[in-house]
This record gives C-alpha cells, structure tokens and sequence, in this order.
C-alpha cells in the first residue's frame, strides 16, 4: 500500500529522496584534510652581504586538518623554508642583532574558520625549529579552496607569522589538498 502510495505521488518520493541526500553531504563533512603546497616565503628584516634586504625563499608545506563541520577545521600546519639566511633580530630595546636561521620549520596548531563555501580564516600558534635556535610563533592568514571532484581540492594561502620578539615572515603558497574519511559534498544549484 505504502509503496502504491509514493509511486503514485512522485513529488512526495522526490522530497523525502531530496531530504536523504542533504543529509548525506552533511554527515560525510567531516574528516582528515591533507595538503602539499610550495610557495614563497616573505621577511623584510633579511640581511643579505651586510645589508638590510626583503628576502624571497622557496618554501613547502605540509598541512593536516581535522575538518569538524563545513565551518570549522583544526590543525597541524607545517612550513620548511629551503634557504639559509640572516635576519635582523629585534629583541626588546636593546641593538638589533643579526639571527642565522638554517632551513627552518615552522609546526603551528591552527583553527580554520570558513564562513562560506571557499574563503578561510586561520589562527594559531607553535614553533619554528633551526639548529641555532627555536623561536615562539604565532600565525594568522587566509586560505581559498576550489573543490574538485572524488574529494580534491586546490587553493590558496597567505598566512603571516610572528616569531615574538625576533622576525616576522610572510608565506604565499599554492597546492593541492585530498579530504579522506568521508569528504566535503556541497549542494549543487
């Protein structure tokens, strides 16, 4: 009788079918977001040959995000500058000093806010590592995803750290994420 019912009133089954899905792509939001990006990694206080210059240096990332909802992901994000370099360090009041830093990494704990379906919001803090030194940071920045299909996704990411107390550094890296363990489905219109 029940099946009578909805094949004789194809809007109802077309609802309830509609309803299925919508809940569907809400629960597979959730999961493991994993990218590699390489980019550019920005300090203005760079010393180069004796001299105050902007430093451009290759940089990579490697990015792991507990994506919770489609507005919230928390992570461990990652940046390995490829280059050694010099930067003027600003320690209180005292003389600037001159801070070798050997490719260093960054590892941060980042919260991603995403009000909408593409743009992010970033904020976190961690640590850069370099054998003459590890320096306390803190980051924020922005990220743009495009999604792909089966689960990939390609984007953008400026983000900005403060080694307190020592230099600041600017990264714009591009790269390509995958979402595994269930994966962002947003509704076509």
């Amino acid at each position: 009788m029940i099946a009578l019912i909805l094949l004789a009133f194809p809007g109802i089954t077309g609802h309830i079918f509609a309803q299925t899905v919508e809940k569907e792509e809400t629960e597979k939001e959730q999961g493991y977001k994993i990218t590699v990006a390489m980019g550019h990694a920005h300090v203005h206080e760079g010393i180069a040959e004796g001299d105050k210059k902007w430093l451009v240096m290759a940089s990579w990332a490697m990015n792991v995000d507990y994506v919770l909802n489609s507005h919230w992901a928390v992570g461990l994000h990652n940046d390995l500058i490829l280059e050694d370099f010099a930067v003027e360090e600003h320690l209180n009041n005292e003389d600037n000093m001159v801070l070798e830093r050997s490719t260093p990494i960054a590892t941060k704990v980042v919260g991603t806010y995403k009000p909408g379906k593409h743009l992010g919001f970033m904020l976190g803090a961690g640590e850069e590592f370099a054998k003459e030194e590890n320096l306390f940071l803190s980051t924020a920045g922005l990220d743009y995803g495009w999604h792909l299909k089966r689960g990939w996704e390609v984007g953008a990411e400026l983000s900005y750290d403060v080694k307190w107390k020592s230099y600041d550094t600017w990264i714009l890296g591009f790269g390509v994420s995958k979402f595994i363990d269930g994966h962002r489905r947003h509704k076509h219109i």
